[in-house]
């Protein structure tokens, strides 16, 4: 963990070294011919402009993370940092650049081991263990986000969505007991691992090229396919099935899935990866604005969510709901 975070900056505090991330650059020059460089830098907790008017070091990269020294100050009233020294860096932690799931990765991974033990078909948990006991997938399983920036876009997200995934399929299949309910915890843990490839995470998270080219729908289901050659156990019409789950749980054509839903099983993990993801992305987006009735919603949702104050309100809020339920009834 770093000394300091960008939600944690104020006027006067010195900095040596801190890692940050560049996110923008302007370089221009003065009337006497010396370089201004404007930079905005980044963290987990936000970003902040640096200024240093005189620059004579080597050029900035954009995605590159520098350590930096200089001061804290007020401009135009706004908090930056006025540079004296920046030199790039290896040595940083990706969660000090991107935010982390709020559960605990190796408890969920514990819960989808323990639904995997009570598969009963013996081909399909030994293809789902092929997985989850494989240190070095499962390494990179716990880390990888789910999305780069709608929903379970933080690092740990991908295990996070997956067990919610899980667990909401699996209440469907309680209703509905014809469902295979093999096929719907192997399903659930395996629709998505094509993200642990598709995806980057170092300080921000971006596209791969293997994901840009390929996308986590093709690269899962390869994966899932490569794994069952060495597993006698599974029969090919469960491998058949898989997969179709595999490629159909975005639902549509228009949303990146090459076949449609057509078995309960497969309609099933798609509502719930939908379900899941929505859920997420309000959730977020609601939870930066702790102040706000009306929020407004990402740029592809298209409309204001309404948060209602329910829990923890303090004495102040719950006159305030009242006088405004009071005007609305007027």
């Amino acid at each position: 963990m770093k000394k300091y975070y960008i939600s944690q900056l104020k006027e006067g505090i010195l900095l040596e070294k801190v890692p940050f991330v560049v996110l923008k650059k302007t370089v221009g020059s003065s009337k006497n011919g010396r370089i201004n460089l404007i930079l905005t830098l980044g963290d987990r907790t936000g970003s902040i402009l640096a200024r240093r008017w005189d620059y004579e070091g080597k050029d900035i990269t954009i995605g590159v993370v520098y350590e930096v020294s200089g001061r804290v100050m007020l401009y135009n009233n706004n908090t930056e940092i006025a540079l004296e020294d920046l030199s790039p860096t290896n040595q940083f932690d990706p969660k000090d650049f991107i935010p982390q799931s709020p559960r605990n990765p190796l408890t969920l991974l514990e819960e989808l081991k323990s639904l995997v033990n009570t598969i009963l078909d013996q081909g399909i948990k030994d293809l789902v263990k092929s997985f989850l006991e494989d240190d070095r997938f499962i390494k990179n399983f716990l880390l990888a986000p789910a999305g780069k920036m709608i929903h379970h876009a933080y690092i740990g997200g991908l295990i996070e969505h997956t067990w919610e995934v899980c667990k909401i399929a699996l209440t469907a299949s309680e209703m509905y007991p014809e469902m295979n309910r093999d096929l719907i915890i192997a399903g659930s843990i395996l629709h998505d691992i094509g993200k642990v490839d598709e995806l980057t995470y170092s300080t921000q998270i971006e596209y791969s090229t293997k994901g840009r080219l390929l996308g986590h729908i093709f690269i899962g289901a390869m994966a899932v396919k490569e794994r069952s050659r060495g597993i006698n156990t599974l029969s090919p019409s469960y491998l058949q099935q898989l997969l179709h789950i595999i490629l159909s749980h975005h639902g549509d054509y228009s949303t990146g899935s090459p076949i449609l839903p057509m078995t309960l099983e497969a309609e099933t993990v798609h509502r719930a990866d939908y379900l899941s993801a929505q859920v997420n992305r309000f959730y977020n987006i609601l939870k930066d604005k702790p102040e706000e009735r009306w929020v407004k919603g990402d740029n592809l949702l298209g409309r204001q969510l309404y948060k209602s104050k329910i829990k923890n309100l303090t004495v102040e809020e719950i006159i305030m709901s009242e006088i405004e339920r009071l005007e609305e009834e007027e």
